[in-house]
């Protein structure tokens, strides 16, 4: 059997400088990337002569910090696979006349794609997704196949049906190097692929899913019908996942186009028009969500809040400063006054959140102002709620920019803190340790709000913080402050005893698919659970 396929690395470019020094700094960590620095020319090639799985990990963490990077066959493979976007396969040679044995090999790699078409499972559905309709089996090229193929495709069966992607991948790959023109083998590895990437997804690994589904869709434009709806779908739900939502929106815009029409792709699209501003577009999504069967009380809350959110902002102005997108309401002197006041406070706290996270974003971030007097209304949030981030920050116009400049920075400072966690962890981060993030970015000097939330413990009953994963918007309104102090503080001992890069280590772990229990002990080398104890004892005393 041929040798599993080795790849190298190769480094395109760089989203941004920042990009570029956080990228250059992790490639520093390996032995074969030592020596290079910003003078380095690009395009780099690194010769890891990785295997696949691992490659395709090293490419998510690098994309992640900003690099534009590739994976590449590594020279000297004797196996060479089909690269990530694979290049159109050449057909080989036709039989020679007089010869029984094509004709054979024909029959039986006929044989082979049939069972193959018949029993390998179609890709598994992301909840609530409907699995995707079979396809009709292609037909197969007039040229030989080698045996070592027919072997390979049944060996990949097995292992797709028993959830080994990767090996089932690594079988087919192979079959096609010693059969490049089996169209039915690569739909059969596209769809390995897309299970594969299915699987990751579940799991919120998307950026493991999306170089598969790159993969997956090189595979299929060299097949009769060109894209393919269900891989277009997958990928754009793992784009909107990853918070790329002009990538996510286009390509779930495509799958539609192809027909898809299952409740998870309208959902996902939803999110990406609602975040890129176009809350109209978003209801539309979700109702043709509802139509393919989404359903329950959360994706009802969803459609509601857009809806409220639709009728509220109708008429809003926009005013744009360099990293965020501000609306409010049209023809009102005090809500441009507002906005004015509220761009300047958010670039202040774009420096300083961004110093304490390390975190710069490239992309402009949105807020919203609403009249004080639909404020919560819009939000569903309590009366002691003076701002919320649900992917915008939300802000009353009334109030905070009329008052105590002091509490204006605190709070933008706090909102913004949520904007960067959100960024970070992708929405995974348990809610006392967001709170307490954004409690911490708030303050000018470490330490600042220590007092307040020892004065605000002390006496009471305190919390386990397993009891603080959800929204505080639960806990009885007397025991709310309570639950931010204890946040707060629990965030400040870690920060005392580990720093915050520690910190923000956790989130990226989050934000990679890591459970959390696993994350935190990684980072803090104790359990969630012993760390709780401590403190309360701690803080008790």
């Amino acid at each position: 059997m041929p040798a599993d396929p080795h790849f190298d690395l190769e480094l395109l470019g760089f989203r941004n400088d920042l990009a570029r020094e956080r990228v250059l700094a992790f490639l520093r960590s390996l032995p074969e990337a030592a020596g290079i620095d910003r003078d380095t020319p690009l395009p780099l090639r690194l010769p890891l002569a990785l295997l696949h799985d691992p490659g395709l990990r090293l490419l998510g963490a690098l994309r992640e910090r900003g690099a534009q990077v590739r994976l590449v066959a590594s020279p000297g493979t004797d196996t060479v696979a089909a690269p990530l976007v694979p290049a159109p396969l050449e057909a080989p040679p036709p039989p020679r006349r007089g010869t029984v044995w094509p004709v054979v090999s024909v029959m039986l790699l006929g044989l082979a794609v049939g069972v193959l078409a018949r029993y390998l499972p179609m890709p598994r559905p992301l909840p609530p997704r409907s699995p995707i309709a079979a396809q009709e089996p292609l037909p197969l090229d007039a040229h030989p196949a080698s045996p070592s193929s027919h072997r390979l495709n049944d060996e990949a069966v097995g292992l797709n049906a028993s959830g080994q992607f990767a090996a089932a991948a690594t079988r087919l790959r192979a079959a096609l190097a010693d059969a490049p023109g089996e169209l039915a083998l690569q739909r059969n590895l596209r769809t390995v692929l897309q299970n594969w990437a299915v699987a990751e997804l579940n799991a919120e690994h998307p950026d493991a899913a999306v170089p598969l589904l790159e993969e997956a869709l090189g595979l299929a434009s060299n097949a009769p019908g060109a894209e393919d709806a269900g891989v277009l779908s997958a990928l754009g739900i793992a784009r909107v996942r990853q918070g790329d939502w002009s990538a996510g929106k286009d390509t779930l815009e495509r799958a539609t186009a192809l027909g898809a029409a299952d409740a998870a792709t309208f959902t996902s699209l939803a999110k990406a028009y609602r975040q890129l501003g176009d809350r109209a577009a978003a209801v539309d999504a979700l109702h043709r969500a509802r139509d393919s069967g989404a359903a329950g009380p959360d994706f009802e809350a969803m459609v509601s809040r857009l809806e409220r959110e639709l009728d509220a902002e109708w008429d809003f102005d926009e005013m744009r400063s360099a990293h965020f997108s501000i609306g409010f309401a049209a023809g009102e002197r005090e809500s441009r006054e507002a906005a004015e006041l509220i761009a300047h406070g958010l670039e202040d706290a774009y420096f300083h959140v961004g110093h304490k996270l390390d975190l710069y974003p490239a992309d402009r971030i949105a807020a919203v102002l609403y009249p004080s007097e639909d404020f919560h209304d819009v939000t569903q949030t309590p009366s002691w709620s003076s701002g919320v981030f649900d992917g915008r920050i939300k802000l009353p116009v009334g109030g905070l920019a009329q008052g105590d400049p002091a509490t204006l920075e605190r709070t933008l400072r706090h909102e913004y803190g949520h904007v960067l966690v959100h960024q970070l962890s992708r929405g995974h981060t348990p809610v006392w340790l967001n709170e307490g993030i954004a409690l911490w970015s708030e303050e000018t000097r470490d330490g600042d709000r220590a007092a307040w939330a020892t004065d605000t413990i002390a006496g009471q009953e305190l919390f386990r913080l397993r009891e603080l994963q959800e929204p505080f918007l639960a806990l009885p309104a007397a025991r709310v402050h309570i639950a931010y102090a204890q946040s707060y503080l629990a965030v400040k001992a870690l920060i005392d005893r580990h720093g915050a890069r520690r910190v923000r280590e956790v989130l990226e772990q989050l934000g990679a698919g890591q459970p959390f229990d696993a994350a935190f002990q990684a980072a803090f080398y104790q359990t969630p659970d012993v760390f709780d104890a401590e403190l309360v004892q701690q803080l008790t005393r």
